[in-house]
């Protein structure tokens, strides 16, 4: 008989403050530079002015800093919020996933996956979005959970919405809520799916102006033959291309693809390999080992969850395509994930299927042994 699932956050939670007081004492609190702009923001919040450039994409970050400097006059206090916060989402993220699968064991491997990973963790100590971004992806799968049909996707939407104000990519969860909102409210018939496809082709042109950002990404890392933005030691070979600016970002980003596919799918492959995989060169030996071994299993599992499982939970199917595989393309067109704060939001949805691929496979082991 497995343990009670009261012993079980009981001992989810030790191991939370284990690693996180681990980490905490071992890196203290980061301050970075992008932290820097934040706090620069969050000071002409306070004094009534605004610059639209982080207004827009962090506002709700710098919002938290900002009652943070106003009422204890720094910044520093946002990372208790952080850590209270974190351990909240974490008791949920598994309460959440107890009730959705009915099986506490599921919900306590996938929840293990989540603490023991360090490079997740580590975000807490961090004066940066991830920690916040990472506990309401942890939220958004307890919401799933939820019965009651209109408080289900109320909370759902609204944790998409303050993640988006969190950081940009956020607006990726928001688009992976819609998207499984739409996938069980919408006949899917071959004349919706016709005014869909063309719907979107509409809007993502409509953005082409908006989006020059990403091309110039591209371009440069084109230019620079970099598959990890900003280390050249991960460079691949390249002729120089100038840039077009006859035409929108969109129409651009296709063309450059188009002209160059072998540097492309060079360049594209190089980079979700980078993200996926977590390891770099200027990490030390201990550090790499560790995110190797844990990954490797992690992933095994995940693929044993994902081919016992998939047919079972359609909509966990559907978040992980969506929101795992709308970020990766983001990565692979604009920049990798030199410094994990890419892949990290998306390892607790890859962490359910690695608790369902345990599960499955400790079960198959007890079930062959007792056979023998």
């Amino acid at each position: 008989m497995f343990m009670r699932a009261n012993k079980q956050v009981y001992i989810l939670l030790s191991c939370w403050i284990l690693v996180n007081g681990f980490l905490f004492y071992s890196l203290g609190i980061k301050y970075s530079i992008d932290t820097t702009r934040f706090d620069v923001e969050a000071n002409t919040w306070i004094n009534g002015s605004f610059e639209p450039s982080y207004r827009l994409w962090y506002f709700g970050y710098i919002a938290v800093l900002a009652l943070c400097k106003s009422i204890f006059h720094s910044i520093y206090p946002s990372i208790f919020l952080q850590y209270i916060l974190s351990a909240f989402a974490t008791v949920y993220f598994f309460k959440g996933l107890k009730k959705l699968f009915k099986n506490s064991q599921i919900a306590f491997y996938s929840t293990l996956f989540v603490i023991g990973y360090f490079p997740i963790q580590q975000w807490n100590t961090c004066l940066l979005t991830e920690s916040m971004f990472i506990s309401l992806v942890l939220l958004f799968v307890w919401a799933l959970s939820l019965e009651h049909h209109t408080r289900k996707w109320f909370t759902l939407f609204i944790i998409s919405i303050l993640a988006t104000s969190l950081r940009p990519n956020g607006g990726i969860l928001l688009l992976t809520c819609i998207g499984i909102y739409g996938s069980q409210h919408i006949k899917l018939d071959r004349k919706i799916i016709f005014s869909f496809l063309i719907l979107l082709v509409m809007v993502l042109f409509a953005l082409q102006n908006y989006t020059d950002t990403f091309y110039h990404f591209l371009l440069d890392s084109f230019n620079k033959g970099e598959i990890i933005c900003g280390y050249a030691h991960t460079s691949i070979q390249t002729t120089f291309i100038t840039n077009d600016g006859s035409c929108g970002s969109i129409t651009k980003i296709i063309d450059l693809i188009v002209q160059h596919p072998s540097k492309s799918m060079q360049l594209f492959l190089g980079r979700f390999l980078a993200l996926w995989s977590d390891l770099r060169v200027y990490y030390s030996l201990v550090h790499n080992l560790f995110i190797g071994a844990y990954l490797f299993v992690s992933y095994s599992m995940a693929v044993i969850g994902w081919i016992q499982f998939r047919k079972t939970y359609h909509q966990l199917v559907y978040v992980t395509l969506l929101y795992c595989g709308l970020n990766t393309l983001l990565v692979m067109i604009t920049y990798a994930d030199w410094d994990g704060r890419f892949l990290a939001p998306l390892l607790p949805i890859v962490f359910i299927w690695s608790g369902l691929g345990f599960y499955f496979s400790s079960q198959f082991l007890i079930r062959k042994k007792i056979r023998l």
